[in-house]
Protein backbone atom coordinates (compact mmCIF):
# COMPACT_ATOMS: atom_id res chain seq x y z
CA UNK A 1 0.00 0.00 0.00
CA UNK A 2 1.60 3.29 -0.60
CA UNK A 3 1.90 5.39 2.13
CA UNK A 4 -0.49 8.19 2.55
CA UNK A 5 1.78 11.26 2.26
CA UNK A 6 3.52 10.49 -1.40
CA UNK A 7 1.99 12.29 -4.09
CA UNK A 8 2.72 11.97 -7.62
CA UNK A 9 2.48 14.34 -10.15
CA UNK A 10 0.30 13.14 -12.92
CA UNK A 11 1.75 13.96 -15.77
CA UNK A 12 5.04 12.31 -13.88
CA UNK A 13 2.97 8.96 -13.69
CA UNK A 14 1.68 9.45 -17.50
CA UNK A 15 5.67 9.85 -18.35
CA UNK A 16 6.85 7.12 -16.42
CA UNK A 17 4.17 5.00 -17.93
CA UNK A 18 5.19 6.04 -21.35
CA UNK A 19 8.31 5.06 -20.77
CA UNK A 20 7.79 1.70 -19.75
CA UNK A 21 5.76 0.61 -22.39
CA UNK A 22 8.91 2.02 -24.22
CA UNK A 23 11.22 0.81 -23.12
CA UNK A 24 10.45 -2.58 -22.30
CA UNK A 25 10.15 -4.03 -25.92
CA UNK A 26 13.14 -2.11 -27.00
CA UNK A 27 15.28 -3.02 -24.40
CA UNK A 28 14.09 -6.59 -25.09
CA UNK A 29 15.55 -6.40 -28.70
CA UNK A 30 18.53 -4.55 -27.97
CA UNK A 31 19.54 -7.46 -25.24
CA UNK A 32 18.92 -10.04 -28.37
CA UNK A 33 20.76 -7.92 -30.86
CA UNK A 34 23.64 -7.81 -28.11
CA UNK A 35 23.34 -11.68 -27.38
CA UNK A 36 23.56 -12.27 -30.85
CA UNK A 37 26.09 -10.52 -31.81
CA UNK A 38 27.51 -11.96 -28.85
CA UNK A 39 27.49 -15.28 -30.30
CA UNK A 40 29.15 -13.88 -34.33
CA UNK A 41 32.05 -13.02 -31.88
CA UNK A 42 32.27 -15.93 -29.84
CA UNK A 43 32.63 -18.01 -33.32
CA UNK A 44 34.93 -15.18 -34.76
CA UNK A 45 36.91 -15.88 -31.50
CA UNK A 46 37.17 -19.70 -32.72
CA UNK A 47 38.01 -19.33 -35.93
CA UNK A 48 40.97 -17.23 -35.11
CA UNK A 49 42.34 -19.77 -32.61
CA UNK A 50 42.02 -22.83 -34.74
CA UNK A 51 43.24 -21.11 -38.04
CA UNK A 52 45.93 -20.02 -35.98
CA UNK A 53 46.85 -23.63 -34.88
CA UNK A 54 46.60 -25.00 -38.28
CA UNK A 55 48.95 -22.14 -39.83
CA UNK A 56 51.43 -23.32 -36.99
CA UNK A 57 50.73 -26.96 -37.91
CA UNK A 58 51.74 -26.32 -41.82
CA UNK A 59 54.40 -23.83 -41.25
CA UNK A 60 56.30 -26.81 -39.11
CA UNK A 61 55.80 -29.50 -41.26
CA UNK A 62 56.37 -27.08 -44.59
CA UNK A 63 59.57 -26.65 -43.30
CA UNK A 64 60.72 -29.69 -42.47
CA UNK A 65 60.25 -30.74 -45.95
CA UNK A 66 61.76 -28.02 -47.80
CA UNK A 67 64.93 -25.61 -46.48
CA UNK A 68 64.66 -23.53 -49.57
CA UNK A 69 61.42 -22.01 -49.78
CA UNK A 70 62.12 -19.02 -52.31
CA UNK A 71 60.31 -21.13 -55.25
CA UNK A 72 57.41 -21.99 -52.73
CA UNK A 73 56.39 -18.44 -51.43
CA UNK A 74 55.69 -14.93 -51.46
CA UNK A 75 56.96 -12.01 -49.67
CA UNK A 76 54.96 -10.55 -47.18
CA UNK A 77 53.62 -7.22 -48.53
CA UNK A 78 54.45 -3.85 -46.77
CA UNK A 79 51.04 -2.95 -45.67
CA UNK A 80 50.35 -6.24 -44.06
CA UNK A 81 50.04 -6.75 -40.20
CA UNK A 82 52.29 -7.65 -38.08
CA UNK A 83 52.17 -11.86 -38.64
CA UNK A 84 52.45 -12.62 -34.99
CA UNK A 85 50.15 -9.82 -33.86
CA UNK A 86 47.64 -10.80 -31.48
CA UNK A 87 44.16 -11.20 -33.06
CA UNK A 88 41.10 -9.77 -30.85
CA UNK A 89 37.25 -10.36 -32.65
CA UNK A 90 36.35 -7.44 -34.68
CA UNK A 91 33.15 -8.66 -36.20
CA UNK A 92 29.71 -6.35 -34.82
CA UNK A 93 26.63 -7.72 -36.47
CA UNK A 94 25.10 -4.75 -36.22
CA UNK A 95 27.96 -2.11 -37.69
CA UNK A 96 30.34 -4.69 -40.03
CA UNK A 97 29.17 -5.11 -43.56
CA UNK A 98 27.61 -8.38 -45.01
CA UNK A 99 29.70 -8.72 -48.21
CA UNK A 100 27.82 -11.54 -51.14
CA UNK A 101 27.99 -15.10 -50.63
CA UNK A 102 31.65 -16.89 -50.86
CA UNK A 103 32.71 -16.85 -54.48
CA UNK A 104 32.89 -20.70 -56.11
CA UNK A 105 36.08 -22.15 -56.19
CA UNK A 106 37.90 -21.55 -59.40
CA UNK A 107 39.78 -24.84 -60.54
CA UNK A 108 40.91 -23.48 -63.77
CA UNK A 109 42.51 -20.29 -62.46
CA UNK A 110 46.10 -20.48 -62.18
CA UNK A 111 48.85 -23.34 -62.01
CA UNK A 112 48.73 -26.60 -60.15
CA UNK A 113 49.18 -26.54 -56.64
CA UNK A 114 52.64 -25.76 -55.27
CA UNK A 115 54.41 -29.48 -54.66
CA UNK A 116 55.87 -28.69 -51.32
CA UNK A 117 52.88 -27.05 -50.05
CA UNK A 118 50.75 -30.10 -51.69
CA UNK A 119 53.02 -33.06 -49.76
CA UNK A 120 52.56 -30.73 -46.51
CA UNK A 121 48.70 -30.30 -47.02
CA UNK A 122 48.59 -34.21 -47.55
CA UNK A 123 50.01 -34.14 -43.91
CA UNK A 124 48.08 -31.77 -42.29
CA UNK A 125 44.35 -33.20 -43.72
CA UNK A 126 44.27 -36.06 -41.57
CA UNK A 127 44.45 -33.46 -39.09
CA UNK A 128 41.80 -31.09 -40.16
CA UNK A 129 39.54 -34.32 -41.07
CA UNK A 130 39.70 -35.70 -37.23
CA UNK A 131 39.07 -32.35 -35.94
CA UNK A 132 34.96 -32.78 -37.01
CA UNK A 133 33.89 -29.07 -36.03
CA UNK A 134 31.52 -27.35 -37.41
CA UNK A 135 33.67 -25.35 -39.20
CA UNK A 136 34.97 -25.61 -42.69
CA UNK A 137 38.74 -25.00 -43.00
CA UNK A 138 41.25 -24.76 -45.96
CA UNK A 139 44.14 -24.31 -46.63
CA UNK A 140 45.97 -22.96 -49.83
CA UNK A 141 49.40 -22.45 -50.86
CA UNK A 142 51.31 -19.42 -52.41
CA UNK A 143 49.09 -19.07 -55.11
CA UNK A 144 45.44 -19.53 -53.46
CA UNK A 145 44.96 -23.50 -54.38
CA UNK A 146 43.53 -25.67 -51.74
CA UNK A 147 46.15 -28.43 -50.41
CA UNK A 148 44.68 -29.58 -47.63
CA UNK A 149 40.66 -29.21 -46.27
CA UNK A 150 38.01 -30.91 -44.33
CA UNK A 151 35.59 -30.72 -47.12
CA UNK A 152 35.72 -31.61 -50.67
CA UNK A 153 37.23 -28.73 -52.44
CA UNK A 154 40.89 -29.73 -53.38
CA UNK A 155 42.77 -28.69 -55.67
CA UNK A 156 39.79 -25.79 -56.11
CA UNK A 157 41.74 -22.09 -56.77
CA UNK A 158 40.32 -19.23 -53.83
CA UNK A 159 42.67 -16.39 -55.08
CA UNK A 160 39.58 -14.54 -56.24
CA UNK A 161 38.05 -14.65 -52.36
CA UNK A 162 38.99 -11.19 -50.81
CA UNK A 163 39.93 -13.11 -47.84
CA UNK A 164 42.31 -15.00 -49.23
CA UNK A 165 44.10 -12.92 -51.63
CA UNK A 166 44.50 -10.20 -48.39
CA UNK A 167 45.77 -13.48 -46.46
CA UNK A 168 48.00 -13.92 -49.15
CA UNK A 169 49.16 -10.75 -48.79
CA UNK A 170 50.49 -11.27 -44.98
CA UNK A 171 47.65 -9.44 -43.28
CA UNK A 172 45.09 -11.58 -41.24
CA UNK A 173 41.70 -10.75 -42.10
CA UNK A 174 37.79 -11.82 -40.57
CA UNK A 175 34.56 -11.00 -42.91
CA UNK A 176 30.61 -11.19 -42.70
CA UNK A 177 29.00 -13.33 -45.70
CA UNK A 178 25.77 -13.67 -46.78
CA UNK A 179 24.97 -17.84 -46.78
CA UNK A 180 24.25 -18.31 -50.10
CA UNK A 181 20.53 -18.91 -50.95
CA UNK A 182 19.47 -17.19 -47.66
CA UNK A 183 18.21 -14.12 -48.04
CA UNK A 184 19.37 -11.64 -44.98
CA UNK A 185 16.50 -11.11 -42.77
CA UNK A 186 15.89 -7.61 -41.78
CA UNK A 187 14.39 -8.62 -37.91
CA UNK A 188 17.42 -8.04 -35.64
CA UNK A 189 16.17 -11.38 -33.58
CA UNK A 190 16.97 -13.66 -36.51
CA UNK A 191 19.52 -11.88 -39.04
CA UNK A 192 22.47 -13.85 -37.48
CA UNK A 193 21.61 -17.05 -39.26
CA UNK A 194 21.74 -15.46 -42.52
CA UNK A 195 25.65 -14.86 -42.35
CA UNK A 196 28.46 -17.05 -42.69
CA UNK A 197 31.75 -15.49 -40.16
CA UNK A 198 34.80 -15.98 -42.36
CA UNK A 199 38.81 -16.12 -40.95
CA UNK A 200 41.63 -15.98 -43.33
CA UNK A 201 45.43 -15.99 -41.57
CA UNK A 202 47.89 -16.07 -43.89
CA UNK A 203 50.98 -18.25 -43.16
CA UNK A 204 54.46 -16.74 -43.03
CA UNK A 205 57.54 -18.36 -42.53
CA UNK A 206 60.32 -15.97 -42.04
CA UNK A 207 59.25 -12.87 -44.26
CA UNK A 208 57.52 -15.18 -46.39
CA UNK A 209 54.12 -16.20 -47.18
CA UNK A 210 53.74 -20.24 -47.56
CA UNK A 211 49.83 -20.04 -47.72
CA UNK A 212 47.21 -19.15 -46.30
CA UNK A 213 44.29 -20.84 -44.19
CA UNK A 214 40.64 -19.96 -44.37
CA UNK A 215 37.92 -21.28 -41.92
CA UNK A 216 34.30 -20.07 -42.22
CA UNK A 217 31.14 -21.25 -40.02
CA UNK A 218 27.79 -19.70 -39.05
CA UNK A 219 27.66 -18.57 -35.83
CA UNK A 220 24.90 -20.58 -33.58
CA UNK A 221 21.11 -19.67 -34.19
CA UNK A 222 19.99 -17.54 -31.18
CA UNK A 223 16.80 -19.56 -31.26
CA UNK A 224 18.78 -22.35 -30.44
CA UNK A 225 20.33 -20.31 -28.16
CA UNK A 226 17.49 -19.08 -26.23
CA UNK A 227 15.89 -22.80 -26.12
CA UNK A 228 19.05 -23.60 -24.55
CA UNK A 229 18.36 -21.36 -22.24
CA UNK A 230 14.79 -21.35 -21.21
CA UNK A 231 14.50 -21.69 -18.09
CA UNK A 232 16.71 -18.45 -17.33
CA UNK A 233 14.28 -17.01 -20.15
CA UNK A 234 11.26 -18.03 -18.47
CA UNK A 235 12.67 -16.17 -15.40
CA UNK A 236 13.34 -13.33 -17.43
CA UNK A 237 9.31 -12.99 -18.60
CA UNK A 238 7.99 -13.66 -15.56
CA UNK A 239 10.44 -10.64 -13.88
CA UNK A 240 8.49 -9.00 -17.06
CA UNK A 241 5.38 -9.68 -16.34
CA UNK A 242 5.69 -9.00 -12.58
CA UNK A 243 6.71 -5.37 -13.74
CA UNK A 244 3.35 -5.41 -16.37
CA UNK A 245 1.40 -6.19 -12.83
CA UNK A 246 3.04 -3.59 -10.93
CA UNK A 247 2.91 -0.80 -13.33
CA UNK A 248 -0.62 -1.58 -14.02
CA UNK A 249 -1.21 -1.77 -9.87
CA UNK A 250 0.42 1.20 -9.86
CA UNK A 251 -1.53 3.11 -12.73
CA UNK A 252 -4.90 1.63 -11.24
CA UNK A 253 -4.21 3.00 -7.57
CA UNK A 254 -2.79 6.62 -8.64
CA UNK A 255 -4.66 7.87 -11.89
CA UNK A 256 -7.75 5.10 -12.64
CA UNK A 257 -9.50 4.64 -9.23
CA UNK A 258 -8.90 8.15 -8.02
CA UNK A 259 -10.21 9.53 -11.72
CA UNK A 260 -13.13 6.69 -10.72
CA UNK A 261 -13.59 8.08 -7.23
CA UNK A 262 -13.67 11.82 -8.64
CA UNK A 263 -16.43 10.83 -11.32
CA UNK A 264 -18.18 9.33 -8.35
CA UNK A 265 -18.48 12.03 -6.21
CA UNK A 266 -19.25 14.58 -8.77
CA UNK A 267 -22.13 12.57 -9.84
CA UNK A 268 -23.24 12.78 -6.27
CA UNK A 269 -22.45 16.46 -6.46
CA UNK A 270 -25.37 16.49 -9.37
CA UNK A 271 -27.97 14.96 -7.62
CA UNK A 272 -27.62 17.53 -5.31
CA UNK A 273 -25.62 15.55 -2.39
CA UNK A 274 -22.68 17.01 -1.04
CA UNK A 275 -22.78 16.32 1.99
CA UNK A 276 -19.55 13.91 1.52
CA UNK A 277 -16.64 14.39 -0.51
CA UNK A 278 -13.54 12.36 0.55
CA UNK A 279 -10.36 14.17 -0.70
CA UNK A 280 -7.87 12.48 1.12
CA UNK A 281 -7.08 9.57 -0.76
CA UNK A 282 -5.77 11.04 -3.65
CA UNK A 283 -2.07 10.18 -4.29
CA UNK A 284 -1.14 12.53 -7.58
CA UNK A 285 -1.01 16.39 -6.77
CA UNK A 286 -2.95 16.98 -9.63
CA UNK A 287 -6.37 14.58 -8.91
CA UNK A 288 -6.12 15.85 -5.27
CA UNK A 289 -6.14 19.38 -6.31
CA UNK A 290 -9.16 18.92 -8.41
CA UNK A 291 -10.74 16.66 -5.66
CA UNK A 292 -10.13 19.87 -3.26
CA UNK A 293 -11.88 22.04 -5.99
CA UNK A 294 -14.55 19.64 -7.10
CA UNK A 295 -15.18 20.01 -2.88
CA UNK A 296 -15.16 23.29 -2.50
CA UNK A 297 -17.14 24.17 -5.51
CA UNK A 298 -19.91 21.37 -3.93
CA UNK A 299 -20.18 22.96 -0.80
CA UNK A 300 -20.35 26.29 -2.55
CA UNK A 301 -23.17 24.86 -4.60
CA UNK A 302 -24.69 23.66 -1.75
CA UNK A 303 -24.88 27.08 0.48
CA UNK A 304 -25.41 28.73 -2.32
CA UNK A 305 -28.58 26.83 -3.35
CA UNK A 306 -29.76 26.87 -0.18
CA UNK A 307 -29.04 30.92 0.42
CA UNK A 308 -31.30 31.37 -2.77
CA UNK A 309 -33.81 29.04 -1.29
CA UNK A 310 -33.65 30.96 1.44
CA UNK A 311 -33.65 34.52 0.04
CA UNK A 312 -36.66 33.74 -2.41
CA UNK A 313 -38.96 32.57 0.02
CA UNK A 314 -37.66 35.88 2.48
CA UNK A 315 -38.32 38.32 -1.06
CA UNK A 316 -41.45 36.50 -1.53
CA UNK A 317 -42.59 37.28 1.70
CA UNK A 318 -41.07 40.91 1.71
CA UNK A 319 -42.90 41.70 -1.36
CA UNK A 320 -46.21 39.62 -0.72
CA UNK A 321 -47.40 42.23 2.26
CA UNK A 322 -46.74 45.79 -0.06
CA UNK A 323 -48.56 44.08 -3.03
CA UNK A 324 -51.73 42.97 -1.06
CA UNK A 325 -52.07 46.05 0.26
CA UNK A 326 -51.61 47.72 -2.52
CA UNK A 327 -53.77 45.48 -4.35
CA UNK A 328 -56.62 46.01 -1.83
CA UNK A 329 -56.04 49.91 -1.77
CA UNK A 330 -56.65 49.90 -6.12
CA UNK A 331 -59.56 47.40 -5.15
CA UNK A 332 -61.31 49.95 -2.90
CA UNK A 333 -60.25 53.29 -5.00
CA UNK A 334 -61.86 51.51 -8.18
CA UNK A 335 -64.90 50.23 -6.43
CA UNK A 336 -65.80 52.88 -4.29
CA UNK A 337 -63.84 56.02 -5.88
CA UNK A 338 -66.87 58.26 -6.29
CA UNK A 339 -68.19 57.96 -3.22
CA UNK A 340 -64.78 58.30 -0.95
CA UNK A 341 -64.07 62.40 -0.08
CA UNK A 342 -61.17 64.03 -0.76
CA UNK A 343 -59.39 63.07 2.53
CA UNK A 344 -59.89 59.14 2.45
CA UNK A 345 -58.58 59.22 -1.64
CA UNK A 346 -55.65 60.82 -0.02
CA UNK A 347 -54.97 58.81 2.35
CA UNK A 348 -55.31 55.44 -0.21
CA UNK A 349 -53.10 57.23 -2.32
CA UNK A 350 -50.41 57.79 0.01
CA UNK A 351 -50.85 54.21 1.26
CA UNK A 352 -50.10 53.33 -2.44
CA UNK A 353 -47.16 55.76 -2.45
CA UNK A 354 -45.66 54.24 0.57
CA UNK A 355 -45.72 50.83 -0.97
CA UNK A 356 -44.54 51.57 -3.65
CA UNK A 357 -41.61 53.45 -2.08
CA UNK A 358 -41.01 50.48 0.24
CA UNK A 359 -40.99 47.97 -2.68
CA UNK A 360 -38.39 50.50 -4.44
CA UNK A 361 -36.33 50.52 -1.43
CA UNK A 362 -36.16 46.77 -1.28
CA UNK A 363 -34.86 46.59 -4.50
CA UNK A 364 -32.78 48.81 -4.94
CA UNK A 365 -31.30 47.05 -1.50
CA UNK A 366 -31.53 43.64 -3.39
CA UNK A 367 -29.55 45.01 -5.94
CA UNK A 368 -26.76 46.06 -3.47
CA UNK A 369 -26.61 42.48 -1.80
CA UNK A 370 -26.16 41.02 -5.30
CA UNK A 371 -23.32 42.61 -6.16
CA UNK A 372 -22.50 42.73 -2.63
CA UNK A 373 -23.08 38.71 -2.69
CA UNK A 374 -21.51 38.00 -6.34
CA UNK A 375 -18.43 40.36 -6.09
CA UNK A 376 -15.17 38.28 -6.29
CA UNK A 377 -12.72 38.19 -3.90
CA UNK A 378 -11.59 41.51 -3.94
CA UNK A 379 -8.31 42.45 -5.61
CA UNK A 380 -7.31 46.17 -4.16
CA UNK A 381 -6.78 47.29 -1.11
CA UNK A 382 -7.70 51.05 0.62
CA UNK A 383 -6.70 52.29 3.91
CA UNK A 384 -9.53 53.16 6.70
CA UNK A 385 -7.35 56.59 7.08
CA UNK A 386 -9.50 57.54 4.00
CA UNK A 387 -12.70 57.62 6.09
CA UNK A 388 -11.81 60.23 8.45
CA UNK A 389 -14.90 61.96 7.78
CA UNK A 390 -16.90 59.29 6.40
CA UNK A 391 -19.34 58.96 3.51
CA UNK A 392 -21.29 62.07 2.79
CA UNK A 393 -25.46 62.15 4.16
CA UNK A 394 -25.08 60.48 7.02
CA UNK A 395 -26.75 60.83 10.36
CA UNK A 396 -24.19 60.02 12.88
CA UNK A 397 -20.41 61.21 13.02
CA UNK A 398 -17.53 59.04 12.63
CA UNK A 399 -14.51 58.79 14.74
CA UNK A 400 -12.14 56.97 13.79
CA UNK A 401 -9.15 55.64 16.06
CA UNK A 402 -6.18 54.14 14.11
CA UNK A 403 -3.44 54.59 17.40
CA UNK A 404 0.16 53.69 15.18
CA UNK A 405 -0.97 52.50 12.13
CA UNK A 406 -2.53 55.00 10.41
CA UNK A 407 -1.54 54.00 7.57
CA UNK A 408 -3.34 50.18 7.51
CA UNK A 409 -4.60 48.64 4.29
CA UNK A 410 -7.46 46.34 4.24
CA UNK A 411 -8.09 43.82 1.68
CA UNK A 412 -10.88 45.87 0.26
CA UNK A 413 -11.29 48.04 -2.77
CA UNK A 414 -12.35 51.78 -1.80
CA UNK A 415 -15.80 51.06 -3.35
CA UNK A 416 -16.71 48.01 -0.82
CA UNK A 417 -15.05 49.43 2.00
CA UNK A 418 -17.27 53.14 1.06
CA UNK A 419 -20.37 50.73 1.46
CA UNK A 420 -19.67 48.80 4.65
CA UNK A 421 -19.12 52.13 6.53
CA UNK A 422 -22.14 53.17 5.05
CA UNK A 423 -24.52 50.58 5.60
CA UNK A 424 -23.18 50.32 9.53
CA UNK A 425 -23.63 54.24 9.70
CA UNK A 426 -27.10 53.64 8.63
CA UNK A 427 -28.16 50.84 10.85
CA UNK A 428 -26.94 52.79 13.73
CA UNK A 429 -28.33 55.80 12.72
CA UNK A 430 -31.93 53.53 12.51
CA UNK A 431 -30.99 52.75 16.06
CA UNK A 432 -30.87 56.30 17.54
CA UNK A 433 -27.01 56.48 17.60
CA UNK A 434 -25.44 60.03 17.40
CA UNK A 435 -21.79 58.60 16.84
CA UNK A 436 -19.74 55.54 15.57
CA UNK A 437 -16.24 54.26 16.87
CA UNK A 438 -14.09 52.42 14.66
CA UNK A 439 -10.81 51.53 16.21
CA UNK A 440 -8.10 49.41 13.92
CA UNK A 441 -6.03 47.34 15.85
CA UNK A 442 -3.62 44.33 15.34
CA UNK A 443 -3.71 41.19 16.23
CA UNK A 444 -0.95 38.91 15.29
CA UNK A 445 -0.95 39.26 11.57
CA UNK A 446 -4.08 40.28 11.63
CA UNK A 447 -6.38 43.39 11.16
CA UNK A 448 -8.94 43.96 13.75
CA UNK A 449 -11.83 46.72 13.05
CA UNK A 450 -14.01 47.56 16.27
CA UNK A 451 -17.09 49.56 15.29
CA UNK A 452 -19.72 50.74 17.76
CA UNK A 453 -22.21 53.16 18.00
CA UNK A 454 -23.84 54.67 20.96
CA UNK A 455 -27.62 54.05 19.98
CA UNK A 456 -30.33 51.36 21.58
CA UNK A 457 -27.83 48.19 20.65
CA UNK A 458 -29.00 44.83 19.93
CA UNK A 459 -32.21 42.84 21.95
CA UNK A 460 -30.50 39.53 23.26
CA UNK A 461 -33.53 37.53 21.18
CA UNK A 462 -32.00 39.53 17.92
CA UNK A 463 -28.82 38.74 18.36
CA UNK A 464 -28.60 35.41 15.99
CA UNK A 465 -30.88 36.69 13.07
CA UNK A 466 -29.45 40.60 12.38
CA UNK A 467 -27.56 39.21 9.95
CA UNK A 468 -29.84 37.71 8.30
CA UNK A 469 -31.12 39.16 5.17
CA UNK A 470 -34.90 40.92 5.74
CA UNK A 471 -34.69 40.86 9.54
CA UNK A 472 -35.37 43.95 11.05
CA UNK A 473 -36.86 45.60 13.80
CA UNK A 474 -37.33 48.82 12.04
CA UNK A 475 -39.93 47.93 9.48
CA UNK A 476 -42.50 50.59 10.02
CA UNK A 477 -39.38 53.45 9.65
CA UNK A 478 -38.86 51.88 6.32
CA UNK A 479 -36.02 49.30 7.24
CA UNK A 480 -35.43 46.65 4.82
CA UNK A 481 -33.24 44.31 7.26
CA UNK A 482 -30.67 44.24 4.42
CA UNK A 483 -28.06 46.28 5.34
CA UNK A 484 -25.67 43.99 8.01
CA UNK A 485 -26.34 41.35 5.27
CA UNK A 486 -24.82 43.45 2.69
CA UNK A 487 -21.88 44.04 4.93
CA UNK A 488 -21.12 40.79 5.88
CA UNK A 489 -21.31 39.90 2.08
CA UNK A 490 -19.01 42.45 1.39
CA UNK A 491 -16.67 41.14 4.00
CA UNK A 492 -17.02 37.50 3.81
CA UNK A 493 -15.97 38.07 -0.06
CA UNK A 494 -12.90 39.96 1.07
CA UNK A 495 -11.82 36.60 3.14
CA UNK A 496 -12.93 38.52 6.91
CA UNK A 497 -15.30 37.70 9.04
CA UNK A 498 -18.02 40.04 11.27
CA UNK A 499 -19.55 38.90 14.57
CA UNK A 500 -21.85 40.87 17.41
CA UNK A 501 -19.45 41.57 20.36
CA UNK A 502 -22.22 41.50 23.79
CA UNK A 503 -21.89 44.62 25.76
CA UNK A 504 -20.56 43.08 28.80
CA UNK A 505 -17.63 41.85 26.84
CA UNK A 506 -16.03 45.47 25.97
CA UNK A 507 -12.90 44.98 24.88
CA UNK A 508 -11.32 48.09 23.62
CA UNK A 509 -11.57 51.81 24.81
CA UNK A 510 -13.75 52.45 21.75
CA UNK A 511 -16.25 49.86 22.99
CA UNK A 512 -16.00 51.29 26.66
CA UNK A 513 -16.68 54.50 24.95
CA UNK A 514 -19.74 53.69 23.58
CA UNK A 515 -20.73 52.45 26.82
CA UNK A 516 -24.60 51.31 25.13
CA UNK A 517 -25.11 50.54 21.85
CA UNK A 518 -23.84 48.01 19.52
CA UNK A 519 -20.57 46.41 19.31
CA UNK A 520 -18.81 44.48 16.20
CA UNK A 521 -15.47 43.37 15.39
CA UNK A 522 -14.26 42.49 11.96
CA UNK A 523 -11.00 40.71 11.53
CA UNK A 524 -8.97 40.29 8.17
CA UNK A 525 -6.31 37.73 7.86
CA UNK A 526 -2.94 38.83 6.09
CA UNK A 527 -3.44 38.54 2.17
CA UNK A 528 -1.19 35.55 1.80
CA UNK A 529 -3.19 33.13 4.23
CA UNK A 530 -6.08 33.67 2.36
CA UNK A 531 -5.21 32.57 -1.38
Amino acid sequence: MLLPWIRFRLHTVLVVLGLFVLVLPVAGIQVLRLYESALVRQTESALIAQTAFVAASFRVRFHETIDDIQGHSRPVEEHASAAGAQRLPVLDLAESEVLAPFPDPDDARGAEADRAAAATGAAVTPILEGARTRADIRVTDHRGVVVATSGGDLGKNLSAAEEIELALSGEAVSRLRQVEGVDRPSFAVVRGAAVRVTVASPIVLGDRVIGAVLSSQTPSNILDALHSKRFLLLQAVGLLFAVVVATAIFTSRTVVRPIRRLVAGAERVARGDASHFDIDRYRTVELAQLAASVASMAASLQRRTGYVRDLARSISHEFKTPLAAMSGALEVLGDHFEEMTRAERKHFIDNLAGDVSRLESLTKRLLELARADMRDHAAGVSSVADFDHGPEGLGVDIDLRVGGIPDTLLPLDHQSLRAIVKSMAENADQHGASELFIEVTRDGADTVLTVADNGTGVASDDRAKMFEPFFTTRREHGGTGLGLAITKAFIDNAGGTIEYVPPAHPTTACATAAAVGATFRIRFPPREARQ
